[in-house]
């Protein structure tokens, strides 16, 4: 029990609560700020707003009222107690709550300031005033207070300010409110909807129409909009009598005027769990015949309420009205209606809408941090919080490449040497060189010798001049083949030059990208915002996640006939998320591939670093160099990162790319895009710098950096072999060799119910499973849909070796645990 029995008691003789709701409320309080049985304002904010109410002074005055004890703090009881007015109060609870939130100094009365105060807050989040000036307001504020203080003292009691609130139509009748709140146990005559005021009655509008039947005839499961698209209704019957034929009973049952709505092909509550799949008019009748979809997902959701359901519902009737204005005749009273929804509807005040931004931006998905993460973390709060009903203490995040948030400790050379480049006055003050080796001394010295002004200030928008040099050497050492300082560009991470690059590309819809399946999310997320076409070509996981040349050649031939213009290929090597690294041999001849179909060649190169296996890295940049002459021009861009790596510093958002082969006229629009950026974050240029340079043997900090680098490096090697070996000692689980990156993509073999299932849930089925592991174990996993890899999951093996194997045994018992369930 989450009270003991007198609490209980009090809330449930004092709130318009049940027991449940009560309980579910006090979940939803602990998770969410009341963790020790009270709540600060911030709290109690967000609390309400997951309730639906969003007007802050609002908010901020209900808590004032609430904290009786004024010690900034407020208890369930109180919380509950406030909560039961705004979503369950009739209109008497309500003005008697409003007029105690005004009361400032609590004497019984509001004086004239303290309705004025009132009456300009609430005319300000009135559409209808929103042309009004303040003085304009204030004028009517006056003209109310003055007719309704028929005492003349100078102040108004409770009734008075019923009176005044009934002046402004501040509140829709108590009938509507409950139609609102709980359509389908709220009974509803003909005579009471015509007793509806006119902003009532046009409300309704918004929620249904009225519809007539004869006696026999059927009432159809789909209505149809102004322009003929269909969608499906549910009914609530105003006069007559309809039976409905309910498949989960198995008999007929009559529907009267004033009981339960009954629907079409839709399971819902109503009077047991029952769905309707027939209806028919018993004698003539009359209906409010309502959009299934916008009521009742709103109706459903936990939150529910009429703030949640108008919410919906301006969402979908948007573009209904829209219609409408078009299809209206002009100067007839449904033009004059469709004009009076659209302002309405529009009636927040925002400019921006998610139904007017880019709606490229709004259908872009990035699955990293999707569904399942997001669900993670408000576990991991509520965990945090002192909830302890779940079978695991913490979130273990396998989702993401993010090295240190899982407990990878930062290689103390990097960190000492920007210390001192961020805060070059450590180097004047005395018995520096005590905490800090003279390599690390003179490494710092170096850097801030190129970065004019400090880290503080913008350098050059390719990076700073010196770093780049640098690079230009790194890579030449890595290749045998020279690079130019020019062609470097030093990024925030791999991530914005990738999206530099593709903004570059896409210059219509039908430009297309070739990309690799299953592939990393960012690039699907960008190509949509950018309005271009995505080609995926398949990995063969049979054969270790091989690229396969006649298979692409295939795709590209297809993607013309289609009407695409392929005009680039990304390429993941070592691969994300599948963790496999490719052949000298496989990239030669994906380069003449690209050549002979004029295509330019991404390579994200970020794994470089993380091979695990015998098959060495080798960089697109020295294959296409080894080709010779002939592909001297050949267009081409190389993507690296300081996220990645044995350094993993993500939050330092530092990267690199080199573009070869580019048109000067074309690198000089990229240039213009980088400088529009003005340049990449500093610390991140240092970051890219120290990681292409570590010490070198008989530099004071290269014992120490070479121990804690290989110490990482070995960790990382037998995880992701003890992953590999884990997932396929698994019935029904099966992973490819993880010879490069950070994660394993193990496919999942699942029951046919457990697919029913899923798409019963409206989930991927992958989706369905990493969510079931989530809850039963934990274990944060991104599902392999995310990544157009369907029945996947991809998991990172960077947590802590023995938090791994604790997880892997999780994994296994639930997965068992699963196919169990549902074979």
């Amino acid at each position: 029990a989450m009270f003991d029995k007198k609490t209980l008691i009090d809330l449930l003789s004092q709130t318009e609560f049940g027991k449940n709701e009560l309980e579910s409320l006090y979940a939803q309080f602990k998770r969410n700020g009341g963790g020790d049985g009270r709540m600060n304002l911030a709290d109690f904010s967000e609390f309400m707003k997951l309730n639906g109410l969003q007007d802050a002074v609002f908010i901020e005055k209900c808590f004032s009222v609430s904290d009786t004890d004024k010690d900034g703090l407020i208890n369930f009881k109180e919380v509950a107690t406030c909560l039961s007015v705004l979503l369950r109060g009739n209109e008497s609870a309500m003005d008697e709550f409003e007029f105690r939130l005004w009361d400032s100094d609590g004497d019984g009365v509001l004086k004239k300031n303290e309705f004025i105060e009132f009456y300009m807050h609430v005319s300000r989040l009135d559409p209808e005033l929103k042309s009004f000036d303040d003085e304009k307001i204030l004028s009517q504020a006056e003209k109310v207070f003055y007719a309704v203080d028929v005492k003349k003292t100078g102040a108004i009691d409770l009734d008075e300010f019923k009176q005044a609130i009934e002046h402004r139509s501040l509140l829709l009748s108590e009938k509507m409110y409950e139609i609102l709140h709980d359509p389908l146990q709220t009974k509803l005559t003909e005579q009471e909807l015509q007793a509806f005021h006119p902003e009532e009655r046009a409300l309704m509008m918004f929620l249904g129409e009225k519809v007539a039947f004869n006696e026999g005839e059927t009432i159809p499961d789909k209505a149809k909009t102004i322009d003929g698209e269909e969608y499906e209704c549910f009914y609530i019957v105003l006069e007559g009598s309809v039976e409905a034929f309910h498949e989960g009973l198995g008999l007929n049952a009559s529907v009267t005027p004033g009981e339960d709505a009954f629907f079409h092909e839709e399971s819902v509550f109503i009077k047991g769990i029952a769905t309707s799949l027939s209806a028919r008019a018993l004698s003539n009748c009359t209906l409010l015949r309502i959009a299934a979809t916008d009521f009742m997902q709103s109706y459903l959701q936990e939150a529910g309420g009429a703030a949640t359901i108008w919410n919906r519902l301006k969402a979908r009737m948007t573009d209904q009205v829209t219609r409408e204005q078009a299809l209206s005749p002009k100067d007839t009273h449904y033009a004059d209606l469709a004009l009076w929804k659209m302002q309405y509807l529009q009636s927040s005040g925002k400019v921006l809408t998610k139904k007017n931004i880019n709606q490229n931006l709004v259908e872009m998905q990035y699955a990293v941090r999707g569904l399942v993460p997001i669900t993670a973390e408000r576990i991991q709060k509520e965990i945090l919080n002192g909830d302890t009903s779940k079978p695991f203490k913490e979130v273990l995040y396998c989702n993401i490449g993010n090295p240190h948030s899982v407990g990878q400790k930062p290689i103390t050379f990097y960190r000492e040497v920007l210390a001192l480049v961020d805060c070059p006055m450590l180097l004047e003050r005395e018995g520096v060189e005590k905490l800090f080796k003279p390599d690390v001394i003179k490494r710092a010295k170096e850097l801030i010798g190129l970065i004019k002004g400090g880290t503080g200030a913008y350098s050059h928008s390719q990076g700073i001049e010196g770093i780049r040099k640098h690079v230009a050497e790194f890579i030449k050492g890595r290749d045998g083949h020279p690079a130019q300082v020019g062609d470097i560009f030093l990024t925030n991470g791999a991530s914005s030059g990738i999206q530099m690059i593709l903004t570059t590309i896409i210059a219509e819809p039908t430009d297309a990208i070739l990309v690799p399946l299953p592939q990393y999310p960012i690039y699907s997320a960008l190509i949509k915002l950018l309005n271009g076409t995505q080609v995926g070509y398949s990995l063969d996981e049979s054969k270790g996640w091989a690229l396969n040349i006649d298979e692409l050649m295939e795709k590209i031939r297809e993607a013309r006939v289609q009407g695409a213009k392929p005009k680039a290929l990304v390429l993941i090597n070592p691969g994300n998320p599948v963790g496999n690294c490719l052949s000298y041999d496989n990239l030669v001849d994906l380069v003449k591939l690209c050549k002979a179909e004029g295509l330019v060649l991404l390579a994200d190169e970020v794994y470089q670093e993380n091979i695990y296996a015998d098959r060495p890295f080798v960089s697109l940049k020295k294959v296409v160099r080894d080709l010779g002459p002939e592909f001297s021009g050949f267009e081409f861009v190389s993507f690296h990162s300081t996220s990645k790596g044995i350094i993993g510093e993500c939050g330092r958002r530092g990267g690199y790319m080199e573009l070869c082969g580019f048109d000067p006229e074309v690198q000089a629009q990229i240039y213009k895009l980088a400088s529009s950026g003005l340049c990449s974050n500093i610390d991140g240029q240092v970051m890219v710098d120290l990681m292409i340079r570590p010490p070198l043997p008989g530099d004071e900090s290269y014992e120490d950096f070479t121990r804690e680098r290989s110490a990482i490096f070995d960790s990382l090697k037998r995880k992701s072999i003890f992953l590999h070996e884990s997932l396929n000692e698994i019935a029904g689980v099966s992973c490819q060799p993880l010879k490069g990156a950070m994660y394993a993509f193990p496919k999942l073999d699942l029951p046919p119910k457990a697919i029913a299932a899923a798409e019963g849930a409206k989930h991927a089925p992958d989706t369905f499973y990493a969510l079931s592991l989530l809850e039963n174990t934990g274990i944060c996993a991104v599902p392999g849909s995310g990544f157009d890899g369907p029945n996947h999951i991809r998991l990172t093996f960077l947590p802590a070796e023995d938090k791994l194997k604790t997880a892997m045994s999780h994994f296994r018992r639930h997965h068992e645990m699963f196919v169990k369930k549902y074979s």
